[in-house]
C-alpha cells in the first residue's frame, strides 16, 4: 500500500520534498495533483464514452487526433514533428488523449490539486467535499537519447514515460511530462513501494490556492496565454473560489 501523508500548507509540502523526495543518482520524483483523492489513474480518453452515433465501443482516439491535426495547423506556434508531439499539444489544450499529465514541480502538482473547489459530485448533482491529492512517484531517470517507439503513441504495447520538446508554452510553465498508456480504459498500476499519496483536506484547498498565488503560482502562470491571463485577472478582481 502506498505511503499516505497529509499536508495543509506549502511549508509542510516543502518539508516533505526536502526530506523524502530528492533525486538520487538513478531515480527522480514526478508529481501529479488532482482534485479528488478517489481519482483513478486512467487517461481522460479512457474515462469518456463514444457518441451515440458511433459504431465503436470506445472513443475513436485516432479520428480525434486526425481532426486535431487537420484543424490546428494554422493555430500551432511551433510545427510538431510527429504524432507524439501532436498528442502532447492536444492534451495541453484539453483534448482527451491516452496521456496522463505529470510534473517535476510539487508546487505545480499542488496547484492542480486545489485549483477548483469541487472535483466530484453526488448523484443528485450536489458537490462533494472531497480531499484533494498529490501523487509523488519515484521512478528511474530516463535516457533522452533513446528513441520513442516508431509505431507512434496509439500503437504502443506497454506504458512509457514521454518527455516532449517544449512544443507549447504550457509544457514549460507546468514542468510537464507524460505517461502514455496502451489501454487507456485500464487503471495505471504503480508499484506502491515507489509511491506516496499526499492528501490535502478539503477545508485547506482555498487557503492553499491563495497561498500559491502569494508564491507566484496561479492560472496566469500555469497557462501563459491570453485565456489564462484573462481568467487570472478575473479571479483577482472578483469574489470567487
Amino acid at each position: 500500500m502506498a505511503n499516505l501523508k497529509t499536508v495543509t500548507s506549502i511549508a509542510a509540502l516543502s518539508a516533505l520534498v526536502e526530506s523524502q523526495f530528492k533525486d538520487d543518482k538513478s531515480s527522480t520524483v514526478l508529481y501529479r495533483g488532482h482534485g479528488a483523492a478517489s481519482f483513478v489513474l486512467r487517461p481522460k480518453i479512457g474515462r469518456l464514452l463514444p457518441s451515440e452515433n458511433s459504431v465503436e465501443n470506445t472513443v475513436n482516439e485516432s479520428l480525434m487526433l486526425e481532426l486535431f491535426r487537420r484543424q490546428s495547423t494554422d493555430r500551432l506556434a511551433i510545427a510538431v514533428a510527429d504524432d507524439w508531439e501532436l498528442l502532447a499539444v492536444a492534451q495541453h489544450h484539453g483534448l482527451a488523449t491516452r496521456l496522463l499529465d505529470w510534473t517535476r514541480s510539487p508546487l505545480v502538482a499542488l496547484y492542480f490539486a486545489v485549483c477548483i473547489e469541487h472535483e466530484t459530485h453526488h448523484e443528485d448533482g450536489r458537490p462533494k467535499r472531497e480531499d484533494a491529492e498529490i501523487i509523488a512517484w519515484r521512478c528511474l531517470k530516463q535516457d533522452l537519447t533513446n528513441p520513442l517507439p516508431s509505431c507512434g503513441p496509439l500503437r504502443i504495447k506497454e506504458a512509457l514515460r514521454y518527455i516532449p520538446r517544449i512544443v507549447t508554452p504550457r509544457l514549460r510553465a507546468q514542468s510537464g511530462v507524460f505517461t502514455v498508456h496502451p489501454t487507456p480504459t485500464e487503471e495505471f498500476q504503480l508499484d506502491a513501494g515507489h509511491l506516496d499519496r499526499i492528501r490535502i483536506p478539503h477545508a485547506n484547498r482555498k487557503p492553499l490556492k491563495d497561498s500559491l498565488f502569494r508564491h507566484g503560482i496561479h492560472e496566469g502562470i500555469m497557462f501563459p496565454d491570453l485565456d489564462g491571463l484573462a481568467r487570472h485577472i478575473q479571479w483577482c478582481q472578483t469574489k470567487s473560489y
